[in-house]
């Protein structure tokens, strides 16, 4: 299922996007006056799945959609006196708290996030990343004028080195949805982690994130971002548990390591909603 032993360095991470408004004044010529919400809705409008009645926001196309919100979780494998330490990180771009909710630079937080990732290597985990946020990062990073050439380097042979870009020779860039998928059976993140006694999403659902966006509640879509990478996290844990890649002593011990990690974030102001998290799962 998994061919690679579990780095020492990984990274789970999430997107959030919206509609990307001032996009859309570039393609159709629209008035400069017009409303981030009406441009929007040209948007929608331009796609072909796109139905007043059932379906009045179509997914687009993910050059149609500005990133708001970057999330990720850093687990990380160091050694202090011959004894093996884990040390977990949440972040997010742009990070909490957030002192003026009025807009987010998406180009700033595209080039931050993917210098990171081209310097320090780590192996990316997602979930429907594959398809999904790591198709994103590319084309609106190009959108963008971002320079990432860390992060697009690929080893001149498939043996020669991790590659985020080849997923048939490299767990460089793990798509957990990959492992899971079957069609129609496919399983969602949201559902296979209740289903695992994970908490899930909390209080908001992606659906909501343009409406949030719009009200600039950009704490809260960062909040739903971060949260959605703990989920992540914890699919992977069962998953390389399932696999093999971790005795049972060593998956119960991590699980409680990161529970450990979450109550110390949780006491943290601008991490108070992972309080949330920890209240609907379970011991």
């Amino acid at each position: 299922m998994l061919k690679s032993d579990i780095p020492e360095l990984c990274l789970y991470f999430d997107l959030e996007w919206v509609p990307d408004a001032a996009g859309a004044k570039r393609l159709f010529d629209l008035d400069d006056d017009t409303t981030e919400l009406d441009a929007m809705q040209r948007l929608w409008e331009h796609s072909p799945k796109y139905d007043a009645e059932t379906e009045p926001r179509p997914f687009l196309k993910y050059m149609f959609s500005r990133v708001v919100s970057i999330a990720f979780l850093s687990r990380k494998v160091t050694y202090q006196g011959g004894d093996r330490i884990l040390e977990f990180g949440l972040n997010s771009l742009p990070k909490l708290p957030i002192e003026v909710e009025d807009d987010v630079n998406e180009a700033e937080i595209i080039q931050q996030f993917l210098y990171f990732v081209g310097k320090r290597r780590p192996q990316l985990v997602g979930f429907n990343s594959g398809e999904s946020d790591l198709q994103v990062l590319i084309q609106r990073g190009m959108i963008n004028e971002v320079s990432a050439p860390e992060f697009s380097r690929r080893p001149a042979k498939p043996w020669e080195g991790d590659d985020y870009f080849d997923a048939k020779n490299s767990e460089g860039h793990l798509d957990l949805l990959k492992r899971l998928s079957g069609g129609a059976m496919t399983p969602r993140l949201d559902e296979f982690a209740k289903l695992c006694g994970y908490p899930g999403k909390i209080d908001v659902k992606g659906d909501q994130v343009t409406d949030l966006w719009l009200e600039r509640d950009i704490t809260k879509i960062v909040e739903y971002n971060q949260i959605d990478t703990l989920n992540t996290y914890l699919v992977w844990l069962r998953m390389v548990y399932f696999a093999g890649k971790m005795t049972e002593e060593e998956y119960f011990d991590e699980t409680e390591q990161f529970r450990y990690f979450l109550e110390q974030e949780s006491s943290k102001e601008e991490k108070a909603f992972v309080r949330d998290f920890l209240d609907k799962w379970p011991e």
